[in-house]
């Protein structure tokens, strides 16, 4: 799934004429077709800020809570926008939770803001995998997605 939409992303940043910044990639949107593919969905707006309109319409746009890069706030809305939230979608296989969740601590609400200082320490990061696996995962393949989600949330 992070690989499908990694390369859906690339589509809409790369090969769509005019290249389109999603603005709303969340778990939600990742959805699978009959033969397991990703698709990604919920590109409404996508165009109009492709398309410039981004001025008109800034007041307006939002990213959905706990997805959002911290450029969201000044209303700013690029591609790397885009990567975030990927690394986002990401964290949340990884750990088998939600990007915002109000019932845990105050300090681990927002996932990211929470998992990006331990992406790097393998105890912390073998500590936060979605315990649904039962440790049952390559140690140096943790550690490689664990890279490409820093790298996605930097």
């Amino acid at each position: 799934m992070a690989l499908g939409t990694a390369r859906a992303l690339e589509y809409l940043h790369e090969q769509c004429q005019p290249p389109v910044v999603h603005r709303n990639l969340k778990s939600a949107n990742v959805l699978l077709d009959d033969d397991l593919s990703v698709r990604v969905s919920d590109c409404g707006l996508a165009p109009l800020i492709a398309s410039g309109s981004v001025t008109q319409l800034s007041g307006n746009l939002q990213s959905t809570y706990g997805y959002g890069a911290p450029e969201f706030e000044s209303g700013t809305y690029t591609y790397q926008s885009d990567v975030y939230s990927v690394g986002v979608v990401m964290l949340e296989l990884l750990t088998g939770r939600q990007s915002h969740d109000r019932t845990r601590p105050r300090g681990e609400q927002f996932l990211a803001r929470w998992a990006i200082p331990k992406l790097h320490d393998i105890d912390a990061l073998s500590k936060m995998v979605d315990p649904s696996l039962n440790g049952v995962y390559p140690a140096k393949s943790l550690s490689n997605f664990a890279d490409i989600i820093a790298r996605c949330l930097q």
